[in-house]
């Protein structure tokens, strides 16, 4: 739970995390150590645009991250999952769009609340590829796997019950708002047929009566990677070669009037620099997503239409709290104000925006954190004074001789920030960080490091002083759901020793005495008031409490860029609200926002 009964729940996650180990954090940053394949079928090149460009025929192309064949089918599985064509093989419970507000039905089509218990009406006429239906009793197996597994959904749902074949029952653990409870089920999909393996898995998990006896069945969920998935999505697996994964419209799916094209194609790159060559010589992709230099971006064609989305995420410095030097609050708002994150900003690419004020919330893209704090923010610490940083530090018992600040025992205060070299902006992020640290009188130096030797050896085990890292793992952009991360997360808590009940002083008064915080008590009245007005209270007080205590240090939000070749299709305006929905690709499809332009 986001609340006080989160430890059991923490437990399960790391015993996943430790199952899924690397492999698993490699993929949250986007790294792949594939080799690239030989051959394709990528189409005719152009360079100018004039004509031709795109996939050149009826099919609407992506790019992927792994080689066709070698994609697993299982999203249980840790590595190799078929993310990209997962997302129209399958369908979502509900879409969301963060700019709106607005849960938009989908697998779940209406629903309500009887006290604790969350009652779902399933859409009608959804099936598998294999023709039968899906059922109430899926989403239960669904449930019951995710529960196995301690994901999240098992923080707030305590059971999942079939009441007919489409009539779901959730009997939750509180009485949570329905906005909180709905934003919970974004992002889960509909992809474990109960007779295909599903079934014998959940019905292990129900029979485990031992965490060892659960961990086998998580490794038995794990090692089963099919090469072909059972959907029940719009498109369904036609064929996969080294270069393409080709999917077909499912013409019995309920949304197949409504998509204009007949085929979806995945095509892998084996590097960045090759999708973004294909991108701007309209070889093969229709659509593009990702992080793109404006170098780049400039050099593409002016058929090329950009969209960006707040991710309400990005790069920040996460502390050790178990450190003599970071588990003392003062010394960590005095590195906060000794880094300047405006200049950090104006330094990287302009898809990068300075969190001006670090409190767990997002988006300094849009302004929407102010409205989530109630518009009245000047309250906020937005550390950019060094003269602070110094005050800070001197009263802790630091002092600075030649330049240089030294420990209340009288050692050099110095450090190492150790970087995963494979992650480029982050590193260079952190080059960044540490230059104007050692500016500021902390020796600092960064430590490239390969990915295995970060994970296996510093962020893990906790081995560091100070560490690169994202501020909002939650996935989600609503301020419950990122103050709970940056507060109570299993990263947080585990890896960085972050204490249960943290101490701030009394809101507005930054240099009062700080005493310790329930966050628990309220985040749990957070997840479950229906009181508008203490919801903002609440938002604000915890947010005071990031802002003042610095869990981590939040320094840039990110932009989700995505790119379309309009030449052959007719799409939504670059300033449309649809694109706030995840992802455009697979979310505008099924409701007849990509159309061929002839």
């Amino acid at each position: 739970m986001p609340d006080g009964s989160s430890h059991d729940w923490r437990s399960a996650r790391r015993q996943f995390l430790k199952m899924g180990g690397v492999a698993g954090a490699a993929a949250l940053a986007g790294c792949s150590s594939e080799t690239p394949s030989e051959g394709g079928d990528g189409g005719t090149s152009t360079t100018d645009g004039s004509s031709g460009g795109g996939s050149g025929d009826d099919s609407l192309t992506i790019q992927g991250r792994y080689i066709p064949t070698n994609m697993q089918w299982n999203s249980y599985a840790p590595s190799h999952y078929a993310t990209v064509g997962g997302r129209v093989v399958f369908d979502p419970f509900i879409f969301y769009n963060q700019k709106t507000d607005e849960i938009i039905p989908y697998l779940f089509q209406d629903w309500e609340f009887d006290g604790a218990t969350l009652t779902v009406s399933l859409r009608e006429g959804e099936t598998w590829h294999d023709g039968e239906p899906v059922t109430a009793e899926d989403f239960v197996t669904k449930f019951t796997i995710d529960q196995g597994f301690g994901y999240e959904i098992s923080n707030y749902v305590e059971e999942a019950t079939a009441v007919d074949e489409t009539t779901l029952e959730y009997a939750l653990h509180e009485e949570y708002r329905e906005k909180t409870i709905m934003t919970v089920f974004n992002g889960t999909w509909m992809d474990t047929p109960t007779h295909r393996k599903y079934g014998e898995f959940a019905e292990a998990f129900r029979n485990a009566s031992t965490e060892e006896e659960r961990e086998t069945v998580q490794g038995d969920v794990q090692n089963y990677q099919p090469s072909e998935p059972l959907g029940c999505g719009p498109f369904e697996h036609e064929s996969a070669n080294q270069q393409t994964l080709t999917l077909t419209k499912y013409e019995d799916h309920p949304d197949a009037d409504n998509v204009a094209f007949p085929t979806y194609e995945v095509n892998y790159f084996a590097s960045s620099q090759q999708k973004w060559a294909d991108m701007k010589n309209g070889t093969s992709l229709d659509v593009m997503n990702g992080f793109t230099p404006q170098r780049i971006v400039k050099s593409f064609p002016d058929y090329v239409r950009q969209y960006e989305v707040p991710r309400y995420n990005g790069f920040g410095l996460a502390f050790n709290h178990d450190d003599e030097d970071f588990g003392n609050r003062n010394v960590r708002r005095a590195v906060a104000h000794a880094i300047d994150q405006q200049k950090m900003a104006d330094l990287a690419d302009p898809v990068k925006h300075a969190v001006s004020v670090p409190a767990g919330v997002g988006s300094f893209v849009t302004g929407t954190w102010k409205e989530n704090l109630g518009g009245d923010v000047e309250a906020y610490e937005p550390y950019n004074d060094t003269a602070k940083a110094e005050a800070l530090l001197k009263a802790e018992g630091y002092t600075k001789q030649g330049g240089q600040w030294y420990k209340p025992n009288g050692e050099q205060f110095t450090m190492e920030i150790p970087t995963p070299s494979g992650w480029s902006d982050i590193a260079s992020f952190t080059t960044t960080v540490a230059q104007m640290l050692s500016d500021f009188g902390i020796d600092t130096t960064k430590r490239g490091v390969e990915n295995t030797t970060f994970f296996g050896q510093y962020w893990g085990p906790s081995n560091f002083k100070v560490a690169p890292w994202f501020w909002n793992n939650s996935g989600k952009t609503k301020p419950f759901f990122t103050l709970s991360w940056i507060l109570t997360s299993g990263t947080v808590t585990s890896t960085l020793n972050y204490p249960e009940k943290p101490e701030a002083p009394a809101f507005g008064s930054p240099d009062g005495e700080a005493s310790p915080v329930d966050i628990q008590q309220k985040l749990s009245t957070l997840a479950t008031t229906g009181d508008q007005q203490e919801v903002t209270d609440l938002t604000r007080e915890l947010a005071w409490v990031v802002n003042q205590n610095l869990p981590m240090l939040p320094l840039i939000e990110k932009v989700r860029p995505s790119f379309w070749d309009t030449r052959e299709w007719d799409i939504p305006p670059a300033d449309t609200d649809k694109k706030f929905v995840n992802w455009c690709n697979y979310y505008w499809p099924r409701f007849g926002y990509v159309t061929p332009t002839n």
